[in-house]
Order: structure tokens, then sequence, then C-alpha cells
């Protein structure tokens, strides 16, 4: 079965980040860096599309791949062996032996080659490319590397063209805090899907964030479900990590 087939015969996962053309759609998912440990939290809403018909169902969206972890946001697959598996495609090129930042970009850019060669192979199936082509994937990296916590993102959205015969391009910008960064204001360092629900929650709780990181995660996950109950939902993950090792402080059972 080819791409296009098995994009078009099963459900296809869609977590549409915010984006100016479809801005009701999103995930949420929190990243936070502090000098010492890294706090990461996601709920648990997916949205599935099949035909004319929109399912939600709940998944894990915080995956550890060798020493690191990832979380993404946007239009991918969550089935095994499908192009666009964001977990998949990081763990095929990222070596065990590789640094974070060497396997952060031997992920991106095969999450880049991913996602032109998926908008590629759907041309035959209008209402696939348009959506393909609107839509985009972030995907956070975070762990430990040279034993300081380092969080980073990168963001993928796909070029419009006028020759659409062309191998779409794709626009990857990055943008996080590697193990040598500290912010100048002294608080943590925070990374999260767009949302100004989350962006309103951030300025109101400057004093939440610097004194209890899990409980900000937590707390602003759940400030922005109950903004965009359309598109997120609980349970909520969260996820510590220190010199000591991951430590899930909430956790759907079936999340590994």
């Amino acid at each position: 079965m080819n791409f296009l087939s098995a994009l078009s015969s099963f459900l296809f996962l869609l977590i549409l980040q915010i984006v100016p053309i479809r801005p009701s759609f999103a995930t949420t998912i929190v990243v936070l860096k502090t000098q010492s440990e890294i706090v990461a939290g996601a709920e648990s809403m997916g949205v599935y599309i099949t035909g004319d018909r929109r399912i939600t169902n709940s998944f894990c969206k915080i995956h550890q791949v060798h020493d690191f972890f990832i979380a993404s946001a946007g239009f991918y697959d969550t089935r095994a062996g499908q192009r666009l598996n964001i977990k998949e495609v990081v763990t095929r090129v990222a070596r065990k032996s590789d640094p974070l930042t060497v396997a952060m970009n031997r992920s991106s850019s095969a999450i880049a080659s991913a996602l032109s060669q998926a908008v590629s192979d759907a041309r035959e199936d209008d209402g696939l490319y348009n959506l393909l082509g609107r839509g985009s994937v972030v995907t956070f990296f975070f762990g430990f590397e040279d034993e300081k916590p380092a969080t980073y993102a990168h963001r993928f959205s796909v070029m419009r063209q006028r020759e659409p015969s062309k191998v779409p391009l794709i626009d990857s910008t990055h943008d996080g805090c590697g193990p040598q960064c500290v912010p100048a204001d002294g608080n943590p360092y925070l990374m999260h899907t767009r949302s100004q629900a989350m962006d309103d929650f951030r300025s109101k709780n400057r004093g939440l964030l610097r004194d209890d990181p899990v409980a900000f995660v937590r707390s602003m996950i759940f400030s922005d479900i109950a903004a965009n109950k359309d598109r997120s939902g609980p349970p909520v993950d969260i996820l510590r990590i220190d010199q000591n090792g991951p430590k899930w402080i909430e956790k759907k059972p079936n999340c590994l």
C-alpha cells in the first residue's frame, strides 16, 4: 500500500498547531528549563480525520528516544511504519551515541524531508494536498547535554510554490536554550505551542514559574484546555528530568 492510499484508507492523525490559516486547532505542549532540571507536559487529545468525520481520541505526546525526549505538535501520523510518524523518524536517524544537538540536527533534516515527501505524494488528492500544504509540524527536543539541561524546538512549514510539479520546499526555524544558556531575567526558560491562553497565563503567574515549575506547567496546560476544549483535553502527562534521570510526575498507563 503506498503512502497516499494509506492516508486515504486509515485514520490520519491531525494535531494542528495554531497557524494563521487554521487558528482554531492546536495541541498543548509545554517545556520548561531551569538551571538544574527540565519539566515537560502535554495534554492528550488527538484529532483524527477519516472522510468527512472528525474523531477525537487520547494518546501519548511525549516520547523517549535513546537518552533524550521529544514532543510534537502539528500534522503527523502515529501509525507504525508511516512516513510522518515523527517518533519513528527521529529514532531511525538519531544514534544512541549522538549528543543531543547532533541527534536534533539529524532529526530536523529527516522530518523536513518526510514532510516534503508526504506533500508530494498527496498531489493526486486535492483535499489532502491542500491540508498538508497549509499544515505545520513543531518538534520539541529536550534532555541533558554535557550534564546540563537543554531544550530546543524546531518548526517546519510547507512553502507555497507557483509550480506544483516541483518537490515541496520546507521552511524550518528553530530556537532553544542549550546547556550553557541562562535566561537574562533569571527565570526558567519556557517553550510552548502557540496559544493566547498560555501567553496570558504566563504573564499573570511569573512567581509560580520561578517558584514551582511542576505546578506552573500543570496549571498552564489546564488553563489552555479550559480555553480550548475543542482541541485540547485531559489527562495531562508531566515529566521531570534532572541529574538523576527522568521521572514521570503524571503519566497515562499506556505511555512508555
